[in-house]
C-alpha cells in the first residue's frame, strides 16, 4: 500500500491493478483510480476534476460555519466509496440508518484509517481467506454526522491475483437503538457507462442463462428475494467494455460471499457515469442495532481484467479454489460418484440398493450415494422431512455401507436439513419450528413441506442433534445438502424483528453447515437447492462443489455448464450423466467430465457398449481430472450463447496436458472448421487424440486443429486429449 501524506492519497496495488483513494477535506473518501496499475500516481488527483457549484459547500460542525470543498468535488456525481442518503447525493447509498426520531438522513465521514497485511475473518459468516503477505487491507473508520453510529470500511487487494474484496461493518455506540434500513457490501462508482452488463437468469432446469444488456439512463437491477441466491438470478454479474472480447478489453466481475437475498443495483444519471451498490437485498430488510451491537455485511468480491472476459473468469476460478473453499482436502482427488435418485427415486430396499452398487461398479463408480427416501416415514414427498432417523423397516443402512466397503466404494447420503413435512415427528413435537406456522393461520405449502425457521437457534439445534446422532452411528464420506423450497412467507418466530428474518435464516444455515463441516473435515459436502438454486460463494465456502442443475440433458446442460464456468471453476460444478435419449452416453459423459464426474440412472439397464463408453470417460477422469480440470486453467473457445457450438479447453498448470470438449446443437456438414486452442506452450509439441498427429503448441494456437472433414450430428461431441511429446 502506498500512502502519500501530503495529498491524502492512498493506493493499493499489486503491480498489475491498482485502487487509488483520496480523502478530501470534508472526510469523503473519493475513488480517483480503479484499473491497471500505473508507474506514477503523483498526478492522479487531476482525474477528479468535475464541475463545481453550490452543492460543493459543506458545514464544518467543529468550526460552526460553512466551508467550500476544494476544486474538483461535486456531491452529486464525484466517485465515492460511500454516498450519503437524504442529502444532495441521489445516486443511492449502500448504508441507511434510521434514528429514534424517525430520520433516515445518513452521512458518514472518515475519521481514521490504517493498513495491514491479510484480511480479517468474519465470525459466523463465510469469508475470503488470506494471511501474511497474500493480501493487504486498507481500513477506514467513518462516523455518521448526526449520531453515534460508526462504520468500518475494508478494502482488500490480493498480491497474486487481481481480486478486490469490500465490506462494511456498522456499530452503534450511542445510547438509543437505531435501525439499519439498508446494509449493502459495496459501492463502486465509474466515470463512464460505456459498458455492457452481463447477468445470469433462469429457473429450475434452466439455471444461469446468459443475458447481456446495454447500460442506459436510470436504474438496472439484478436481484433475488427468494430467501436464497436463487435459480432466477445468480449473484455473479460482470461489466465489460463495449469493445471487450474473451481475450481483450476491460471486464469487471462482481460476486457476493453470501447465499441469501441480494441486490446488484446500477444507476446512471445525467453525467453518464455508473453508480453500483451491491449486497443484501434491502426489500423487507430492517436490522435493529442496540448500543454496542455491530452488523457485518457479507463480503463483495471484484475481479478486474484488462485482458478480456476469460482472464476475469480465470481470476475468479483461482480465488475460489485458493482463497474461499475451505474443505480440508480440497486439492484431493474427488471420486467418481453414483447417485441413486434418477434410477429409483423413493422405490428401493436393501437388496435393490446392493444391486445398484454392483452394477455401478461396472462403470467406474468410486462413491455410491443413497439419495432421498432412507429416513422417517419417507416413501414419497409428503412425509418424513425433519426426521433424520433411518427407516430400518425399509433399508438396512449398515448392510448397504458394508456392501460398499466390500466393493471398495465410499458411501454418501442425502439430507434436506432446512425443511420439514407436516407429516413428521419433528413438526408434531415442535410446530413452532416451522417458518410462518401459526395455529390460527394457513401457512403456504409447497412440495408438501415447510421451511424450518433457522432464525430460531432451537430449531437449528434440533436438526443438529439428529444429524450428529446419525453420523455417530453411520460412517459416511459424502453428504448432499439439499434445499428444495424457497422462502414463501415472511414470518419468523422473532415477531418483533421481522426485518431481520431473511438474514438470520442465512446465519442459521451457516451455523449448522459450519459446525458439521468443522467437526467432520473428512466428509465431502455438496450443496444443492432444487438443482442449482443456491449456487453461490457463500455455499462454496463450506461445500467445495454444488449440484449445478437437475437438467442433465446435454442439449440444455452444455449451456448451463458453460455459463456457470464463466464465474465458477469447473472443480465445483457437480455434473452427472443421466439416461437422456438426446445424445449418446459418450457425449453425455464427455460433458460431465468438464465438472465433477458422476452418474444418475438405473445402471442395470445399461448395455455393454454403454457401460464401456462410460468406463472410458471414468478412466480419463481418474487420469486427468485433478491435474487438468480441478487445478488447470479454463479457456472458453466457443460460446453456445453466440452460435451452434460450445467449446471449452482446460490446460494443466505445467502446460503438459490439455482436454478439449467441442459440442454442437444442430447438425453440421463438412465445412472449413479450424479449432484454435489456447494456453499451450508454443515451444513444446503435443500429440492429440483426434488425428493422432504431433504439432507444436504454436501450431495448435495459430493454425488450429483441422476439423473440415467432420460431419457433426446434432448434439454430438468431440473430446480431444493433448499430451506433451518429449
Amino acid at each position: 500500500m502506498f500512502h502519500e501524506e501530503e495529498n491524502n492519497v492512498f493506493v493499493l496495488e499489486n503491480g498489475k491493478v491498482a485502487y487509488a483513494l483520496y480523502l478530501n477535506e470534508a472526510g469523503n473518501l473519493e475513488n480517483v483510480w480503479f484499473g491497471k496499475a500505473l508507474s506514477d500516481y503523483r498526478g492522479i488527483l487531476s482525474a477528479r476534476n468535475v464541475e463545481g457549484g453550490y452543492e460543493c459547500m459543506y458545514y464544518d460542525v467543529a468550526a460552526g460555519k460553512e466551508r467550500k470543498y476544494a476544486e474538483g468535488f461535486n456531491a452529486q456525481c464525484s466517485p465515492l466509496e460511500i454516498s450519503s442518503h437524504g442529502y444532495a447525493d441521489k445516486r443511492g447509498a449502500p448504508v441507511i440508518v434510521r434514528r429514534k426520531n424517525g430520520s433516515f438522513a445518513t452521512d458518514f465521514r472518515c475519521v481514521r484509517h490504517r493498513a495491514y497485511a491479510g484480511i480479517p475473518p468474519l465470525a459466523g459468516m463465510p469469508h475470503a481467506r488470506g494471511e501474511g503477505e497474500a493480501c493487504e487491507t486498507a481500513e477506514f473508520l467513518f462516523k455518521e454526522q448526526s449520531s453515534e453510529v460508526y462504520l468500518t470500511y475494508r478494502l482488500t487487494l490480493y498480491a497474486d491475483k487481481n481480486i478486490f474484496v469490500k465490506s462494511f461493518s456498522v456499530e452503534n455506540r450511542g445510547e438509543e437503538p437505531v435501525s439499519l434500513l439498508r446494509a449493502m457490501s459495496l459501492q463502486q462508482d465509474f466515470v463512464s457507462r460505456d459498458y455492457k452488463l452481463v447477468h445470469f437468469h433462469g429457473r429450475w432446469m434452466q439455471e444461469r442463462a446468459y443475458a447481456e444488456n446495454d447500460v442506459y439512463d436510470g436504474v438496472q437491477e439484478i436481484s433475488s428475494n427468494y430467501g436464497r441466491s436463487s435459480a432466477e438470478e445468480n449473484p455473479f454479474v460482470y461489466l465489460k467494455s463495449a469493445d471487450a472480447t474473451a481475450d481483450s478489453g476491460t471486464a469487471i466481475g462482481f460476486n457476493l460471499i453470501y447465499s441469501g437475498n441480494f441486490k446488484f443495483r446500477l444507476f446512471s444519471d445525467k453525467f453518464c457515469g455508473m453508480h453500483v451498490t451491491y449486497g443484501i437485498n434491502d426489500e423487507d430488510f430492517a436490522w435493529t442495532l442496540r448500543r454496542g451491537e455491530v452488523f457485518q455485511t457479507p463480503q463483495a468480491v471484484m475481479a478486474y481484467s484488462y485482458e478480456g472476459t476469460d482472464a476475469m473468469s480465470r481470476t475468479f476460478h483461482r480465488f475460489i479454489r485458493e482463497n474461499l473453499i475451505g474443505y480440508k482436502n480440497n486439492n484431493a482427488y474427488k471420486p467418481v460418484l453414483f447417485n441413486s435418485w434418477e434410477g429409483c427415486s423413493f422405490d428401493f430396499d436393501t437388496a435393490s440398493v446392493c444391486e445398484y452398487i454392483d452394477a455401478a461398479c461396472k462403470i467406474g463408480t468410486e462413491l455410491f450415494v443413497l439419495d432421498d427416501g432412507w429416513f422417517g416415514a419417507r416413501n414419497d414427498d409428503t412425509a418424513g422431512l425433519g426426521d433424520w432417523v433411518v427407516n430400518r423397516g425399509k433399508v438396512d443402512l449398515h448392510k448397504v455401507i458394508a456392501h460398499c466397503r466390500e466393493k471398495g466404494l465410499k458411501f454418501g447420503i442425502w439430507f434436506e436439513p432446512e425443511m420439514v413435512n407436516y407429516d413428521s415427528d419433528l413438526f408434531r413435537a415442535h410446530p413452532s419450528y416451522a417458518l410462518g406456522y401459526r395455529k390460527d393461520g394457513k401457512p403456504y405449502l409447497w412440495r408438501h413441506q415447510l421451511h424450518l425457521d433457522f432464525s430460531d437457534a432451537e430449531a437449528v439445534q434440533a436438526v443438529y442433534r439428529q444429524m450428529k446422532a446419525f453420523l455417530a452411528e453411520y460412517p459416511v464420506d459424502y453428504i448432499k445438502w439439499d434445499c428444495n423450497r424457497i422462502v414463501m412467507e415472511h414470518d419468523a418466530n422473532c415477531a418483533e424483528r421481522q426485518g431481520e428474518m431473511y438474514h438470520r435464516l442465512m446465519l442459521g444455515y451457516y451455523s449448522l453447515l459450519g459446525r458439521l463441516t468443522e467437526e467432520y473435515p473428512h466428509i465431502l459436502f455438496e450443496g444443492c437447492a432444487g438443482g442449482g438454486g443456491r449456487f453461490d460463494l457463500g455455499t462454496l465456502y463450506y461445500c467445495p462443489q454444488i449440484w449445478a442443475s437437475d437438467e442433465s440433458d446435454p442439449a440444455e446442460r452444455m449451456e448451463i455448464q458453460f455459463n456457470t464456468s464463466l464465474g465458477y471453476p469447473l472443480s465445483c460444478i457437480a455434473s452427472h450423466v443421466n439416461d437422456s435419449a438426446v445424445a449418446s452416453y459418450a457425449t453425455k459423459a464427455a460433458l460431465a467430465l468438464f465438472g465433477t464426474y458422476g452418474y444418475e440412472m438405473n445402471p442395470n439397464e445399461l448395455t455393454e457398449g454403454e457401460r464401456e463408453e462410460l468406463s472410458a470417460i471414468a478412466r480419463l477422469y481418474r487420469e486427468y481430472h485433478s491435474e487438468v480440470i480441478e487445478q488447470g486453467e479454463l479457456y472458453h473457445l466457443l460460446s453456445p450463447n453466440e452460435g451452434n457450438r460450445m467449446c471449452m479447453q482446460c490446460v494443466s498448470q505445467d502446460k503438459r496436458a490439455s482436454l478439449v470438449l467441442l459440442m454442437n446443437r444442430k447438425k453440421e456438414l463438412q465445412q472449413f472448421r479450424f479449432l484454435k486452442l489456447k494456453g499451450l506452450d508454443k515451444r513444446r509439441v503435443y500429440k492429440n487424440s483426434y488425428d493422432r498427429q504431433v504439432y507444436s503448441g504454436e501450431y495448435y494456437m495459430e493454425v488450429g486443429l483441422n476439423l473440415f472433414f467432420e460431419v457433426l450430428p446434432e448434439f454430438s461431441s468431440r473430446l480431444i486429449v493433448l499430451t506433451e511429446e518429449t
